[in-house]
């Protein structure tokens, strides 16, 4: 005999002639052929639902690699405009020291005298009777004696410097040894060098001595912390002349 109508038999009543009632049997038959087919369409729903899945991996994977990019795209855009900044940073100081000596050096009359000494290393351009071109306090003085030299930072690098020194011989850092007040034109200077043409002889000197002559040019050349070339600044003395 059938388990499946013995099941049916014992499970649902007989009718009143002692038969089970077949209508019964037939539904039991159709809700298991639609819990079958209900199975496989949930068994189909989760390939489904993995396929999905392995898709958002996929996505992600590819977000992140597209994040990651353009990160580093950034990131390079960030350096190249700092260092653009930074090298116009510095230009901008070279073309201002090569201005401010250049009008220096225009305003020197013909009654200012010129000689340089060496100073714990350190050579120094001392420019007497000479206008205060360096001047930054409104008022007092405007003729002295200018000194311009480099003078140490606190990290191993040179400051080009100016200082205008007093007319008080007492307190003057040219005659008296008093310490002055120097103040920078630009700093963070790694290399700094003088040299001094005379016309006369066609030959460049590294110091000038002679406080009765001037040299014909004034050669310049430092070098900033960061660049990787030296500057060279050339100035004309516009009167060069024999004696005071």
């Amino acid at each position: 005999m059938n388990p499946l109508r013995c099941s049916l038999v014992n499970r649902y009543p007989t009718s009143s002639l002692g038969r089970p009632q077949v209508g019964n049997c037939k539904g039991v038959r159709r809700r298991s052929r639609n819990t079958a087919f209900g199975r496989l369409r949930t068994n189909e729903e989760s390939d489904s639902s993995g396929y999905l899945l392995l898709e958002v991996l996929l996505a992600l994977a590819v977000l992140s690699i597209m994040v990651v990019m353009i990160f580093q795209i950034i990131q390079t855009t960030l350096k190249v405009t700092a260092d653009i900044n930074f090298l116009q940073t510095q230009q901008r100081k070279v073309d201002g020291i090569s201005e401010l000596l250049r009008r220096n050096f225009d305003s020197m009359p013909r009654t200012s005298t010129f000689q340089t000494r060496s100073v714990n290393g350190s050579l120094e351009l001392i420019f007497r009777y000479a206008p205060f071109t360096f001047s930054w306090v409104a008022g007092g003085p405007h003729f002295g004696t200018v000194v311009i030299a480099s003078r140490p930072q606190a990290d191993g690098r040179l400051a080009l410097s100016v200082l205008q020194d007093s007319g008080n011989a007492i307190d003057s850092y040219i005659d008296g040894g008093k310490k002055g007040e120097w103040f920078p034109l630009v700093i963070d200077v790694e290399q700094l060098s003088w040299r001094f043409f005379q016309e006369q002889t066609g030959k460049w000197s590294t110091a000038w001595t002679d406080t009765g002559t001037k040299p014909n040019l004034v050669e310049l050349t430092f070098k900033l912390a960061g660049r990787n070339h030296i500057e060279r600044c050339v100035f004309r003395w516009p009167i060069v002349q024999t004696g005071t």
